[in-house]
């Protein structure tokens, strides 16, 4: 039984949607599929075009992040785990029909965490609705 349940975790795994096959036309951020390695929230904001400058801002200062898409409403970055240095997904989608800015944080590897992503975005948030505007 115990090997039934280990090998449906790898298959859901690796049906997961890939992040490069995500990209900047999509409505939204996909959901998450496994859960124990995956964070997705939406935040609220008034002004979706200073937000996402903003939320722009802020993960370039994040520390072992790199963008490498972005577009006027999308972000796909890479963020390198402290410890283990495993690369994460970071993706930011600006959605001004529903005035929301969309974060999703996601492990490449394995199918657990440690709370990393959930953390990366709790601090993604803090800085979002806490600091300043960007300066244009």
């Amino acid at each position: 039984m115990n090997w039934l349940i280990t090998n449906f975790l790898v298959i859901l795994f690796v049906v997961a949607i890939p992040p490069n096959q995500v990209n900047a036309t999509a409505e939204e951020l996909p959901e998450c599929v496994v859960i124990t390695h995956c964070v997705r929230r939406d935040f609220k904001v008034n002004d979706i075009e200073n937000a996402f400058k903003k939320a722009t801002k802020i993960i370039s200062e994040t520390a072992r992040t790199k963008i490498i898409e972005q577009t006027d409403s999308f972000i796909h970055a890479e963020a390198k785990t402290k410890w283990r240095r495993y690369t994460d997904d970071l993706l930011l989608k600006a959605i001004p029909e529903k005035g929301i800015i969309q974060v999703r944080s996601e492990s490449r590897v394995g199918i657990g965490d440690n709370g990393v992503n959930k953390r990366r975005i709790d601090k993604f948030a803090y800085r979002l609705m806490s600091e300043p505007e960007a300066s244009t």
